[in-house]
């Protein structure tokens, strides 16, 4: 897929008076093959604004079990698409179904739940991580911040202009023994770029890691975002 196809063509909008309410808990949402579930919290109150964090898996679809608690935990949705192809049309398709996908998925959520628009995030592993970075750094009015254990690349719009941007924040991990992404090949190189790029990067490092997250990362992750504000 072409980098300038990285825009999500969609404004916030306020959700619109549903009798009934919504549902809560797991919600799945679905457009043709495109499927994601969406996680609550088990009561929403009406006068609040929420956290939306989006879940971009690697090669794993274990994720929506890893944050089934976290709504509840962080008064927080969590939105966990499934790329329709194995991995992210950014780096699987020429087209983009997955962006598409999402830009349908953020506009349903947006108008049926009270989503807090200054703090929605990314958060990403291996191929989801390099998606997230791309996906978040490429549409900074709609993201807070990204995490992203084990990014590969970043791919941004050409003519993007990085200095005029509204910059999320970003939170990077990386295992030191990682065979797929070489930490002095690939981590070290990212965090400068992101750095003199002008973005706040707060590094983390599994030392002895591999290609696989440490147990807490995800945890410290949300730990950062939650905390940020």
């Amino acid at each position: 897929m072409p980098a300038d196809a990285l825009a999500l063509r969609i404004t916030h909008q306020a959700p619109e008076p549903r009798d009934p309410a919504p549902p809560t808990g797991h919600v799945h949402v679905e457009r043709g093959d495109s499927r994601a579930v969406l996680l609550t919290p088990t009561e929403i109150e009406p006068d609040r604004l929420y956290p939306l964090v989006t879940v971009l898996h690697g090669a794993d679809e274990m994720l929506v079990k890893a944050v089934r608690d976290e709504p509840d935990r962080r008064g927080a949705f969590f939105l966990v698409p499934r790329s329709l192809l194995p991995t992210w049309d950014l780096i699987a398709s020429p087209e983009r179904p997955d962006l598409d996908f999402l830009e349908y998925a953020y506009d349903l959520i947006w108008r049926r739940y009270p989503i807090d628009p200054a703090r929605q995030a990314l958060l990403g592993y291996s191929d989801g991580a390099s998606f997230a970075l791309s996906v978040g750094l490429s549409n900074p009015t709609l993201f807070r911040a990204v995490m992203a254990w084990a990014a590969g690349f970043i791919a941004l719009a050409p003519g993007f202009d990085v200095d005029a941007a509204r910059k999320p924040e970003v939170l990077l991990e990386y295992g030191t023994h990682d065979p797929v992404f070489p930490f002095q090949q690939i981590a070290l190189p990212m965090r400068a770029n992101l750095e003199r790029a002008g973005y706040t990067v707060e590094w983390r490092v599994d030392q002895g890691g591999k290609h696989w997250p440490s147990p807490d990362f995800l945890r410290e992750a949300l730990d950062w975002f939650f905390a940020l504000r």
